[in-house]
């Protein structure tokens, strides 16, 4: 793992050049590898939601990845978009599109506010690449809902996932399934997610 030396970075390593997990002085650890995410543990600004496995996108078996929910919503009542019944086009349900997902919401013509906006200006614990969630994602979340802890068991929440001009897909964490809602809908939620 790099370390930062007076603003410079350098790999520890000992006499026979095997880098160093860590560095102690005196007894104490004053140099080391970042802590493992751990599902439902705080992480990345917000609770560590999801650890990719084989067979997902991005997967790496040497480096987690995974999802980090904020660990409240966003807010309690805001339609899918200002614009409903224009298709975004090219939205996706899959693992890890949630964040293009939400460009390609806030970038139509016409766009002011909307569910992927409130997600994109969230800013928690300094990070300001929150996306809106796609179906899948909302899926993977729920996989570790007791784990995480902070999800609204009976709450509807939005997802990014577009199904036709005027209808998107919501996902329900008592029903553990998703469905179509239209855009104009007022009682989802919102919950933004980070990739890491």
């Amino acid at each position: 793992m790099p370390l930062t030396f007076n603003g410079t970075t350098v790999t520890a390593v000992n006499y026979n050049g095997t880098a160093l997990t860590s560095i102690v002085c005196n007894g104490t650890t004053v140099w080391g590898a970042a802590a493992a995410p751990v599902v439902g543990a705080a992480y990345g600004g917000g609770i560590c939601a999801y650890l990719l496995v084989s067979g997902d996108p991005g997967y790496s078996s040497s480096t987690p990845h995974g999802l980090i929910v904020a660990s409240a919503d966003q807010t309690a009542v805001v339609k899918w978009s200002n614009i409903i019944n224009v298709a975004v086009t090219g939205t996706s349900a899959n693992l890890g599109t949630g964040a293009a997902n939400t460009t390609k919401i806030i970038a139509q013509a016409g766009h002011t506010t909307s569910a992927a906006k409130n997600c994109r200006d969230y800013n928690g614990g300094g990070y300001s690449d929150w996306y809106l969630p796609s179906e899948t994602e909302l899926d993977k979340l729920c996989i570790n809902c007791t784990a995480i802890g902070v999800l609204d068991p009976e709450g509807y929440y939005w997802s990014s996932t577009e199904v036709s001009a005027a209808a998107v897909s919501i996902y329900s964490f008592y029903e553990l399934a998703a469905f179509q809602d239209l855009k104009n809908s007022d009682y989802p939620t919102i919950r933004a997610v980070r990739s890491f």
